[in-house]
């Protein structure tokens, strides 16, 4: 695979095309990804932004091969190292999961396992993915958690969850994402019930690794101003559609969407006052629907026109921006 593109900029790690997803359920097919598109270069950190239920997460486990057994992937191509991970053998997916993407899932008490102490854990991936000698696993396992920062590594590897408070958990999470070394960290809201002290030093923590290992993060988030303050680069999710992505610094200066400019609003930056900030009105659509409009977010935008009822268009703003909108501001 070629390092650079026609247009000089860095060929993706990952690459994922018109991706289209349902969900079966006894009322009906759930729309949740429609025509998604975006990329991830080596060493880039990607915040992938939007309410709950905006398809984050899913877009995600699609990529993963971790999808509910409900789910059927219509159409879309998820490309990495030149495997289309959407399409590959379950037992090649098997051998990049842990190896070369890694994920940190939301909720760390439920991801690890409760009876199993957490060094031998660590060292179930090290035996899996890595051809780490038998005898060195308990050294290796304890060298990722030295890694995470956690206190007391040698202790704590023969802890069990339980015996954790939140913040030690997420980190020995960290440690199990990032023991083989991957090229790509999927954070799935991984800060999620951490109070702001710890919040903040699992952030810098991920930050500081990926940086120092070159490594590509995909950052999960409902929280704007925690992308905006980590990321590269912003990919902003509603309904299950991209419907804006750009660089941190110009999705801030000059969001283009009219929902990205709803979110920032919402959301509190440095001496902003509660009453400075704005809702966002209504609700999602409901994806079960099947007369859903080309665009999800026309019935709760002030912008919208009789052009919003036509198909869907990107619109390329400025290099390196896109939007997906008939009247971008």
């Amino acid at each position: 695979m070629s390092l650079v593109r026609a247009d000089n900029r860095p060929a993706p790690l990952l690459e994922v095309k018109d991706l289209s997803l349902e969900f079966r359920t006894r009322d009906g097919l759930v729309h949740a990804l429609e025509d998604v598109n975006f990329e991830i270069a080596k060493g880039e950190m990607v915040g992938i932004v939007g309410e709950s239920g905006s398809g984050k997460s899913v877009m995600c486990y699609a990529v993963m091969g971790i999808l509910d057994g409900a789910a059927r992937i219509g159409s879309g191509s998820a490309v990495f190292g030149g495997l289309d991970l959407l399409h590959a053998r379950q037992a090649d997916l098997e051998e990049i999961r842990g190896r070369e993407i890694s994920m940190i899932f939301q909720n760390p008490r439920t991801a690890l396992n409760p009876i199993r102490k957490v060094g031998r854990q660590i060292e179930d991936v090290l035996r899996r993915h890595t051809t780490t000698l038998r005898d060195n696993l308990k050294a290796r396992a304890i060298e990722c958690l030295t890694q995470v920062r956690i206190p007391d590594p040698a202790r704590r590897y023969a802890a069990y969850p339980f015996e954790l408070s939140g913040g030690q958990c997420q980190r020995i999470m960290i440690a199990l994402a990032l023991a083989c070394n991957p090229a790509l960290l999927i954070a799935d809201e991984p800060t999620t019930g951490l109070d702001v002290t710890t919040q903040a030093a699992i952030m810098d923590l991920i930050r500081e690794l990926s940086l120092s290992r070159g490594m590509s993060t995909l950052l999960i988030t409902h929280d704007l101003g925690l992308a905006a303050e980590h990321c590269d680069r912003i990919v902003v999710m509603h309904a299950g559609h991209i419907v804006e992505s750009a660089s941190t610094e110009e999705i801030f200066r000059s969001p283009k969407h009219p929902y990205t400019a709803k979110l920032i609003a919402a959301t509190p930056q440095g001496a902003s006052k509660l009453r400075e900030l704005t809702s966002i009105a209504g609700n999602l659509p409901d994806l079960r629907r099947s007369n859903l409009p080309p665009c999800r977010f026309s019935e709760r935008c002030e912008r919208v026109t009789a052009n919003c009822a036509q198909k869907l268009v990107q619109a390329v703003v400025a290099p390196g921006h896109t939007v997906t909108c008939w009247n971008p501001q």
